[in-house]
Order: C-alpha cells, then sequence, then structure tokens
C-alpha cells in the first residue's frame, strides 16, 4: 500500500511540474498571451485609418480582392472583385477576433467573404456543399511591415492584408475596383493573343483566365511545351498573383494597367516589360491540343466555314446512307455533330459522333491512339472494344462511316491548325489532311 501512495505522489509531483513548464512561458499562462495577442491584433486591424487591401486565396484556387475597414465596434465594410454589385457597393457585417488556440479573426455574420464558400452552385459556382472551397474564419499568423498574414482555418486558404492609403480608400469608394474589372475584362475580351518577351526573342503565350482567376505563362521549349500558372485577384491597377511566376530566371508578381498606353506591363529585374498582342495565336495549335484545348466539335451542318469539298461530299454521302439504312423503330438515324477530344499525355483521341433521330440522339464513341512528328503531322491509328451502337454503325453493310472514318481519317495523315470564322471571328480549330488537301474540315476549339 505505501508503495501505491509512492507512486501516486510522484504521478501529481511530475504533472505539477509538467503544468508549471507550460505556463510559465515569458512569465505567462497561455490565456494571457492569447489574450493580449488577440488585443495586439484588435489594434492592428482596426489601426489602419484607411482601411486594408486584402487578397484571398482559396484552396478551391483561383484568387479573389477585398477592401475591409475594421470598426471598434466590430464591424466591417467591404468591396469585392467578385462582380459588379461586390465591386461596387459595400456590404457591412460583423467581425470577432477569438482567443483560440491562436487568435483567430471570424467574420461571423453573412457577407461578401461567405459568397465563395456558399454551399449553394447556384449562388457562386463551385461544388455543392463547399462553394469554392474558401474560408471566412482565419488564423492571425503574423504582422510582416504594413501587411498581416492568415491562414483559413477550416480548408487552408491564404489571405494578405495589406494597409490601404488614403487615396486607395477614396478609389474603392469611387467604384474604383469595378472600374479597373471591367477594363480588364474588356481588354483581355478583345486581345485573346497576348505575349510577353523576357529576356529573349521567345514570345511567352501570357492567359488571362477571368472566369477561373488564373494566371499562365506558356512557352515553346525543344518541341515541348511548358506552362506555369497561378491564382489572381484585381487591384485598382490591375492583377497581383498569388505567388510569383517564373521563366528563365525572369520573375512577374503582378501587372499593372497603364491608361494613356492601354496595356498591361510589368517590372522585371528593374526593366518595364509590356504585354504584347498578335493578331494569330502565339503557339501553334498542335502542341497545344491536349493543354491549353481539350476538343474540336464540329457542328451538326451540310457545310461550314474551313470544310473542304472533298468532306462536305463525304459527309453527304455517310449522313445520305445513315439516314437509308438505319433506324430506330421507325426514325431515321442521321449523323450530327463530331467532337474530338485529345489528351496529350496518353496520345489519344476520342472521337464521339452524334446521332440524331427525331427528338432523340445516340453517341457513338471511337477511340484513337496517335503519333506526331515534330512538325505536328498527327497519325491516327483507331482502336477497339467499341460499345453496341457504335460497333453496329462501324461494320454496317451499307457502311454509313466509311466515307470519313475508314477511307480518310483512319489512313490519312493530318496537321491541325487554327481558322478564324469570317463572319463571327470566333477561333476555329482545323484538321487538314496532307494526302487529299480538299478534306478538311472544322469546329468549336474548347
Amino acid at each position: 500500500m505505501k508503495k501505491i501512495f509512492l507512486y501516486i505522489f510522484l504521478s501529481i509531483g511530475l504533472l505539477t511540474a509538467c503544468k508549471k513548464d507550460e505556463i510559465l512561458v515569458d512569465g505567462q499562462r497561455p490565456e494571457e498571451r492569447v489574450t493580449e495577442a488577440v488585443t495586439r491584433y484588435t489594434d492592428v486591424l482596426t489601426g489602419s485609418t484607411h482601411g486594408w487591401k486584402a487578397y484571398l486565396y482559396p484552396d478551391g484556387g483561383g484568387g479573389y480582392s477585398f477592401y475591409l475597414n475594421f470598426s471598434k465596434e466590430n464591424k466591417v465594410t467591404m468591396y469585392a472583385d467578385l462582380d459588379p454589385v461586390t465591386a461596387a457597393a459595400s456590404a457591412e457585417s460583423t467581425y470577432r477576433i477569438k482567443a483560440f488556440q491562436n487568435p483567430t479573426l471570424a467574420f461571423d455574420t453573412y457577407n461578401y467573404m461567405h459568397i465563395l464558400a456558399d454551399p449553394d452552385p447556384a449562388t457562386f459556382g463551385g461544388v455543392a456543399g463547399w462553394g469554392v472551397y474558401s474560408d471566412f474564419e482565419f488564423t492571425l499568423d503574423k504582422v510582416v511591415g504594413d501587411s498581416v498574414k492568415l491562414t483559413g482555418k477550416l480548408l487552408g486558404s491564404k489571405m494578405v492584408l495589406v494597409k490601404a492609403t488614403q487615396a486607395e480608400q477614396k478609389s474603392y469608394n469611387e467604384k474604383g475596383l469595378l472600374n479597373s474589372i471591367n477594363t480588364s475584362v474588356n481588354y483581355i475580351g478583345a486581345n485573346s493573343n497576348l505575349y510577353l518577351l523576357l529576356g529573349n526573342t521567345n514570345k511567352v503565350q501570357t492567359t488571362i483566365d477571368i472566369n477561373n482567376k488564373v494566371f499562365s505563362l506558356t512557352w515553346e521549349e525543344a518541341g515541348s511545351i511548358n506552362t506555369t500558372s497561378t491564382g489572381f485577384a484585381f487591384t485598382l491597377t490591375g492583377i497581383v498573383l498569388k505567388e510569383p511566376l517564373f521563366y528563365n530566371g525572369k520573375k512577374i508578381t503582378e501587372l499593372t494597367w497603364d491608361p494613356v498606353k492601354n496595356l498591361f506591363f510589368t517590372t522585371v529585374d528593374g526593366t518595364r516589360v509590356e504585354v504584347q498582342t498578335s493578331t494569330n495565336p502565339i503557339l501553334p495549335l498542335h502542341l497545344l491540343m491536349g493543354i491549353n484545348y481539350s476538343r474540336i466539335t464540329a457542328p451538326n451542318a451540310t457545310t461550314y466555314p474551313g470544310w473542304g469539298s472533298d468532306f462536305v461530299a463525304r459527309r453527304a454521302l455517310a449522313n445520305q446512307r445513315s439516314l437509308a439504312n438505319i433506324v430506330v423503330g421507325t426514325t431515321p438515324v442521321s449523323l450530327g455533330s463530331m467532337r474530338f477530344t485529345f489528351n496529350s499525355v496518353s496520345k489519344t483521341m476520342v472521337l464521339v459522333w452524334n446521332t440524331p433521330y427525331g427528338a432523340n440522339s445516340l453517341n457513338l464513341t471511337y477511340p484513337y491512339t496517335y503519333t506526331k512528328t515534330t512538325n505536328g503531322v498527327f497519325k491516327f491509328t483507331i482502336g477497339s472494344g467499341f460499345d453496341g451502337n457504335s460497333a453496329f454503325f462501324y461494320s454496317q453493310a451499307s457502311k454509313p462511316l466509311d466515307p470519313i472514318l475508314q477511307e480518310r481519317i483512319n489512313v490519312d495523315t493530318f496537321t491541325l491548325d487554327y481558322f478564324i470564322h469570317p463572319t463571327t471571328g470566333a477561333l476555329l480549330g482545323q484538321f487538314k489532311s496532307i494526302e487529299h488537301a480538299d478534306f478538311t474540315f472544322t469546329g468549336a476549339l474548347q
């Protein structure tokens, strides 16, 4: 029994010693240190006279900018670059800085920041139940100069706050963020072929994906395509990147709008580098299929811009044979749109040929592998294992698909090129047979 009491005594002593070690850090208990940090961060956030520029990068990708102005009464007013309404009209909600294990900034009533995390895809897209995987509660990590760095508590979103100036506050209140967004959207919509010259004569394709808020650099090197991407958020003067992108050691962190020359520029190694435009795509299509573009879809039509006479005649013959010989019930089946989907990693192309009958349709699926020369000459080899409907059409005695598949795509070699629709100006993709110059066809490039 004495031994038992001794063990209990020693255990209590050890626990007491551990507890003292945990408490006495710089002479403060943990709760005292957290309370002090809460007070310090509260003073920092409310102490910025003209508010904060905030850049939030959700775990789901992309980036979003906010203007935040915190009051000592736990109110915050904000703008956001989510859409024209949030960029132009300020909203007010409440916030709290809580004393958890680490001080936490919580936006505790619904505001623009919650839109990104809204579980209903109808609100802002994203995934049902998660939105765009963004946070609205953040641990306050550290203060660095005029910036505060934060991390989302649930999903790890990254956010940085930067003190705003009086001029910037005035601009936000006078729809400066909305004007910046509109300027960028209009410019990018009118100039789809952007590039930079970064230290050499190679054009580096520059892509600003407004819908997904992704900025990319793409270039050719030794016959291969290299791409580097990151999220971005709008600023009052252009866009800022989540992290720097590099090309041959040249670093890009943001693009700034020049209102006099009406173009974007960046500063690299202290030198101004302007984003330039081209009337033609920067890189050959064959290098981008399966990377920047995944498919070409030829429409259900009798003729179309970029369709050669041999393709038009053969498609008409194939459709005629289908209508004359294949029915579902009593309804003849026609040949509709053709969707060609590329995978540059597996070197495969899948043709899905839609076949309408009445108000319904079937999809015929034909898998191909391909080889490609460094000059962009493709040779397609059809696979096997078709599903029932696809096999039925392919092997029919009336040979409905032969004019297009067995006599051309399966045996010819092809190049891929861009084609501009003469009426709409849309950028299309075009297949060109090397053996039969009149066998060309185009479709939407996606």
